[in-house]
């Protein structure tokens, strides 16, 4: 662990220096408060033993500087050779965590040393068992709003995601398109090829949307095999443009499914589009248009945008 010893007497300095290093500690010095606050900040220092009188800066402004601006907590032991007790309470009251009183007992600091050793390897302990609670609720909520199967955005998501979209949408004065994607005849490929080849079909469609779709595009398992697509900044042309794509892209895979008469799995597709003529509209609303257009490519003999 590194020390700074913040000290304007050389001789005290010296001999304080030679005692902490005896003890196997490494040792930075500095001989006034203003030296002393702007070595804890370039090396991030924890630990400091400071003179209560020094020129420039003295320790009791120096700890009340530390304690008001430095990030992180700093270990602070306030060294005087005043030992009233007012004095002293006035030294905790600016922050300090401990005093040694001069000229310093060598038993009595290193006691004192050896606490506050203590109390930082238990604050860095608690600092990284947080940040690790941290990383661990961040993958869990990344997985509360995963589909497990695929990868991609569940239905949590997609609403997350939509209700945003949308506003910004309606603020903005922006549109956005939705697709509503569907495995065609997926229950008679879930029977025929079994459920686990149906898993994989899931997952190589939303891998294959992906592909067709911006960076900046969405795309969620909304249930079952339905897919939806949300393309911000898009109106209903160039939603249907990447629709046919995301159609083409799952036909062009040529997965067979001997069930149907094509011989291979397809998709269809039923498209709508935010409409800046009507903010009134409701994204709701948007996603009823998207799922009945569908509804509408299913019944028209499927592999079709609508």
């Amino acid at each position: 662990m590194r020390i700074l010893i913040v000290e304007d007497d050389p001789v005290s300095r010296k001999l304080l220096q030679k005692t902490l290093e005896d003890w196997g500690y490494e040792i930075i010095t500095a001989d006034n408060g203003q030296m002393a606050l702007e070595i804890i900040i370039k090396e991030n220092l924890k630990f400091v033993i400071a003179d209560w009188l020094m020129p420039v800066m003295d320790g009791l402004t120096l700890c009340r500087m530390i304690r008001s601006q430095h990030k992180g907590y700093v270990y602070f032991i306030m060294l005087t050779g005043k030992d009233k007790k007012e004095d002293i309470i006035e030294g905790l009251k600016a922050g300090a965590d401990d005093y040694v009183v001069k000229p310093f007992d060598r038993s009595e600091l290193q006691v004192r040393v050896r606490a506050g050793e203590r109390i930082l390897n238990l604050e860095k302990e608690l600092t990284e068992k947080n940040e690790s609670l941290q990383r661990l609720n961040i993958k869990l909520e990344e997985l509360v709003r995963t589909d497990t199967l695929t990868g991609i955005g569940n239905r949590l998501s997609f609403y997350e995601t939509i209700a945003k979209i949308h506003h910004r949408a309606c603020r903005y004065a922006h549109s956005y398109g939705i697709i509503m994607c569907d495995i065609d005849y997926f229950k008679q490929y879930n029977d025929t090829y079994g459920h686990l080849a149906g898993d994989d079909i899931l997952k190589k469609t939303a891998h294959t949307i992906k592909k067709n779709i911006r960076m900046s595009d969405e795309v969620f398992r909304y249930g079952g095999e339905e897919i939806v697509v949300v393309l911000p900044d898009q109106d209903r042309k160039t939603t249907m443009d990447v629709a046919e794509k995301i159609r083409a892209g799952i036909e062009a895979l040529s997965i067979e499914n001997r069930e149907v008469e094509r011989g291979i799995l397809t998709i269809s597709c039923g498209t709508s589009a935010f409409d800046m003529e009507k903010p009134d509209n409701r994204w709701e609303d948007i996603l009823n248009e998207a799922d009945h257009a569908l509804y509408i490519a299913k019944s028209q003999g499927k592999n079709k945008v609508y």
